[in-house]
């Protein structure tokens, strides 16, 4: 009979996606994980199979809490292109209040391993294909009701709009200026007009 765990498993995973989010993958070491953590290498054994199953349950708790706080703005009485201000505003605000500099864990996680882990490369590709279909909706739904007057293809005006969101999480791991970021949201906003 199994023994029942003596650690709260969302606790742990948090703690786990905030020292791979700080570090990295390959510079966070098996006993780096069991020294924060507060649990022993047999219970991340037993529980992830290993440090890269451990790894990829982060990066799953990472996307399915940024959709659910991108779902929570979807479901607003806001217009859509209000929703696409607010999305790229929300990115600029994350970037100004992240100290670190740690970006976004998906994207640091797609340059460090996507390459060379499938997994990874799968979650990336399919939170960009998720995250473009819905901007592409919010387009096309201001296209129809004229509050963006770009004609432009909508798959390729979300594209931007992702590939914007993308570039604002890259500029926050360096220097960095909330002036900087505003400017770089003003001209993708303008793009819309």
């Amino acid at each position: 009979m199994a023994r029942p765990k003596s650690f709260n498993q969302s606790e742990v995973l948090d703690k786990a996606l905030n020292l791979f989010w700080e570090q990295g993958y390959n510079a966070t070491s098996v006993q780096d994980l069991v020294d924060h953590l507060g649990i022993n290498r047999a219970s991340i054994y037993d529980t992830w199979g290993d440090k890269r199953g451990l790894y990829l349950e982060t990066l799953k708790v990472y996307r399915k809490k940024g959709a659910a706080n991108f779902l929570e703005r979807l479901r607003s009485n806001q217009s859509s292109k209000a929703i696409i201000r607010n999305f790229l505003k929300d990115v600029t605000a994350e970037a100004i209040e992240d100290t670190c500099n740690k970006g976004c864990f998906l994207s640091n996680s797609a340059s460090e391993l996507a390459n060379s882990d499938q997994n990874v490369f799968e979650l990336f590709s399919d939170n960009n294909a998720n995250m473009e279909a819905v901007l592409t909706e919010l387009v096309k739904e201001g296209q129809n009701n004229g509050s963006i007057t770009n004609t432009d293809a909508p798959e390729a005006l979300a594209r931007f709009i992702l590939n914007t969101a993308m570039g604002l999480r890259i500029m926050s791991k360096g220097r960095k200026s909330e002036k900087s970021l505003e400017e770089v949201v003003n001209i993708a906003l303008s793009v819309l007009d």
